[in-house]
């Protein structure tokens, strides 16, 4: 952000919106962007993802009033991209007009499923059809998921705001770096720059109440499948994603977890039995047995590959486990776990009527097939990364 009000790359007069959150505190100015392009005196229009613009709000919640934001200025407009209406999902042709600028200022967790990628591609999709002469600016951030690229592309059958079509489970992209995918897809002229992060500015701040450290993300693809089952996924505790757990699953700790020979065992990960008791959400209140995941080394960790593995398991030792009925994504009747996981074949793995070496061969090929689609759009040096699957 200093770069961008030093190098006059925001020039006086310039009419700018900014798609933030929280995530847009920077140590080089020790404020938010949207502070400081309000004292330039150049922002109009704040647009707000899902959470609210503090991350303030848990997952799924609504944000319909934007009255409390009004406090930094009251002559910015404020503009949920998270409302009760399915329209509110993408800014309007109005809620863009009188821009000339769109700033990109969010942090990533590396995974299809947060939602903040669906967000920016709806907002350039509808800057693409209404305002083609936008300029657009990401002030970009580490992938804090790295490189590594997991899972099988989304397809069109299961795509939605959780999902977007194309997608693997775990991308390995900079935000910057999705947007000049996305300039591609919708073959857009609007010019775009990438801002990157120095390194000594740059501090992982939690985009979301449960990614509260940066080490989540590592685990993010995998455990969120969690969120399609009975099971906690650790919500409602200080460790969610990496705790899961369901007052039923007592059997855990009967079971050698960390032995070479069990079926879910994974060489670049612990598993440690334990109990928690969620303060909110699933089992609220209620002592739940289940694990920790404990990762020495998230370079070599093929997170969903072990949560596929995990899950299954757990689905056929215990009669309580259920999918997750009813609505899960607003806007959206499709049951949680196909939302999530995407793939015809991943489902019928769970159901056994797939076979591991069918899961992994489609995974390994769908992972390259995605490397070699978003190599052309990467901005820094370092490649992306396909891991190993188990057997």
């Amino acid at each position: 952000m200093k770069d961008l009000l030093q190098n006059n790359i925001i020039k006086k007069g310039s009419r700018i919106g900014l798609l933030c959150n929280q995530t847009a505190w920077h140590v080089s100015t020790k404020k938010y962007s949207f502070e400081s392009l309000i004292r330039k005196g150049v922002l109009k229009k704040v647009f707000i993802p899902e959470h609210g613009l503090f991350g303030e709000l848990q997952d799924q919640e609504k944000l319909s009033n934007t009255s409390a934001y009004h406090f930094f200025s009251d002559k910015v407009e404020w503009i949920s991209l998270y409302s009760q209406q399915e329209t509110s999902l993408s800014a309007s042709a109005a809620q863009l007009a009188g821009i000339d600028t769109l700033i990109i200022d969010l942090q990533d967790t590396g995974s299809r499923y947060y939602t903040f990628i669906s967000t920016i591609w709806l907002l350039l999709k509808s800057v693409t059809i209404h305002y083609p002469d936008t300029r657009i600016i990401v002030l970009d951030k580490p992938n804090p998921a790295g490189r590594i690229v997991e899972g099988t592309r989304m397809t069109r059958q299961y795509a939605s705001f959780i999902g977007l079509e194309g997608l693997p489970h775990r991308h390995g992209l900079t935000l910057g770096e999705l947007c000049r995918y996305f300039k591609k897809r919708l073959d857009a002229d609007w010019e775009l720059l990438i801002v990157p992060v120095r390194k000594k500015d740059h501090v992982f701040i939690p985009p979301s109440p449960n990614i509260p450290h940066d080490r989540v993300c590592s685990l993010y693809s995998g455990q969120c499948l969690w969120e399609g089952t009975n099971i906690s996924e650790g919500r409602g505790t200080t460790l969610p994603f990496e705790m899961t757990g369901a007052p039923f699953l007592d059997w855990v700790f009967n079971e050698d977890w960390n032995e070479p020979g069990h079926p879910a065992y994974h060489p670049n990960a612990f598993i440690r039995p334990a109990k928690f008791i969620p303060v909110f959400h699933k089992h609220a209140h209620t002592s739940c047995s289940g694990f920790q995941l404990l990762v020495p080394d998230r370079e070599k960790y093929h997170s969903l590959s072990h949560s596929l593995r995990l899950l299954r398991y757990i689905k056929e030792k215990t009669p309580e486990f259920a999918w997750k009925e009813g609505k899960y994504e607003a806007f959206n009747d499709r049951k949680a776990i196909e939302l999530l996981v995407g793939d015809e074949l991943i489902l019928d793995y769970f159901e056994n009527k797939a076979g591991w070496k069918e899961v992994k061969l489609k995974m390994e090929e769908e992972e390259a097939a995605w490397i070699k689609t978003a190599s052309p759009f990467l901005v820094y040096k370092s490649s992306l990364k396909q891991l190993k699957i188990r057997k």
